[in-house]
């Protein structure tokens, strides 16, 4: 039995508990524990108590059978989470209407939301979203602590960088690579290549910000 406490009580962490009950559903062996928060004004999610600060992580981490989902939705605060309590063990989130295909490799502590498409030979890092409805197809490279919003798609061999952000509804053409740090916004259409620290939107996607400064 796999004991889950979810970090953060926001609106994400509604979707990974219906993910869990999903699971729960199909036989699998886990148990929902609660969720961690550092705001005092939160007590329970979908009924789930807030146990405690994100602190905490560490005294309930000395019971072998818990495991965690860093179920923060910013990119940059759900990595830094991460580093600082890298030594957790943390459950990768699947719901089973996700498609995944063949070869496909989903690394530790990602959440896969209802509806995903994830095509053969892809390659998701760790903590990454891939949020309802999203298509990753062929041979694509989503890496460490990215974020692939609703309703949005990459064609084949696309390169989404670390903590970088696919905004809803947005579309990537084949081939392109996005960096590390680059916000894609919503409905936007992307068919060039996007260097680190950018924000690019539009129908073609246009860089509008380098290092937070307008261009």
């Amino acid at each position: 039995m796999k004991k889950i406490i979810i970090i953060g009580a926001g609106g994400n962490t509604k979707v990974i508990i219906d993910i869990l009950l999903s699971r729960i559903k199909l036989g699998e062996e886990l148990e929902i524990i609660g969720i961690l928060d550092d705001d005092i004004n939160k007590v329970s999610v979908k009924d789930y108590p807030v146990l405690g600060t994100v602190q905490s992580a560490v005294n309930y981490s000395i019971d072998k059978e818990v495991y965690f989902i860093n179920g923060i939705g910013q990119n940059a605060v759900r990595k830094s989470l991460f580093k600082k309590y890298s030594n957790l063990q943390y459950y990768t989130a699947i719901h089973p209407s996700a498609l995944i295909g063949s070869g496909v490799k989903i690394g530790l502590g990602s959440v896969i939301m209802p509806g995903a498409i994830i095509n053969a030979d892809s390659i998701i890092g760790k903590h990454v979203l891939i949020n309802t409805g999203a298509i990753i197809e062929h041979d694509n490279i989503i890496k460490d602590f990215a974020h692939v919003a609703p309703g949005s798609a990459t064609a084949g061999n696309v390169q989404i960088g670390e903590t970088s952000m696919l905004g809803i509804g947005a579309k990537v053409i084949q081939g392109i690579k996005i960096g590390d740090n680059v916000m894609i916004g919503a409905g936007s259409v992307v068919i060039a290549d996007i260097p680190d620290a950018c924000t690019a939107v539009g129908i073609p996607a246009i860089v509008i910000k380098r290092n937070g400064e307008r261009v």
